[in-house]
Order: structure tokens, then C-alpha cells, then sequence
């Protein structure tokens, strides 16, 4: 007699749920906060007038555009990278989940609150 196995429908289920983030992923703005979300996004944000970003997901690369005011970015999730462009300004960066990487120019003074694990904020040229 065979005994079905729930592993093999468990990781078909697995793969098509990442398959559809992977699809669905991108960026939207919502009560004056830049939201993205999902897996492998690439995404340049430039907005107007202070604003807070939130990015969720895995393996999303943002860039931040200069001149932009950053009140609050918060990074969650694992292995994102965002960049800030010299002269945006980025107030307190809040970095959890795992492997997540913001490069900020050098001398950006912005509060930093991390969690998780291997989260680096680093200073570039």
C-alpha cells in the first residue's frame, strides 16, 4: 500500500506561492508612505515633500533619488539592498529581518535602530 505524501503538494504549493510574489511585487504609495513589496524588485524612488518608505520582500534593490527627504525607512524581510543618492536625506533607518544592506553617502547623519541578523548600514562615497 502507498502512503501519499503531503511533502511533494506542500513544496508544489510553496513554489507557486513564490512564483505569484515574485510576479506581484512592486511599489504603490499608501497614507503617504512608499510601500515595495515582493521578491527580486528593482525600484527608484523619487517623491516630492518628506516621506516614509517600507520595504518587505526578498532581494529588492531600491534606490532612493536625489534630493528626496526620507523620514523613515524601514526594511524588513531578507536580503534587500537600498541605496541613497547623495543629496537625499534619510532621518532614522530601521533595519530587521536578515541580510539587508543600506548604502548611505558619507556623513548622512540618520538614526539607526537594527535587529535580525547580518543588517549593515554602510557609508559610501
Amino acid at each position: 500500500m502507498k502512503v501519499p505524501s503531503i511533502y511533494g503538494s506542500s513544496a508544489a504549493l510553496l513554489l507557486c506561492s513564490l512564483a505569484f510574489l515574485a510576479a506581484c511585487g512592486g511599489s504603490s504609495e499608501e497614507d503617504g508612505r512608499m510601500l515595495v513589496d515582493g521578491i527580486g524588485q528593482k525600484e527608484t524612488l523619487n517623491k516630492v515633500g518628506s516621506y516614509d518608505i517600507e520595504i518587505t520582500g526578498a532581494r529588492n534593490e531600491v534606490q532612493i533619488s536625489a534630493g528626496n527627504t526620507v523620514r523613515n525607512l524601514l526594511v524588513t524581510g531578507l536580503h534587500n539592498t537600498i541605496r541613497v543618492n547623495k543629496t537625499a536625506t534619510v532621518l532614522h533607518i530601521d533595519l530587521t529581518g536578515t541580510g539587508n544592506t543600506v548604502y548611505i553617502p558619507l556623513g548622512l547623519q540618520a538614526k539607526i535602530t537594527k535587529s535580525g541578523s547580518n543588517n549593515d548600514v554602510i557609508e559610501v562615497e
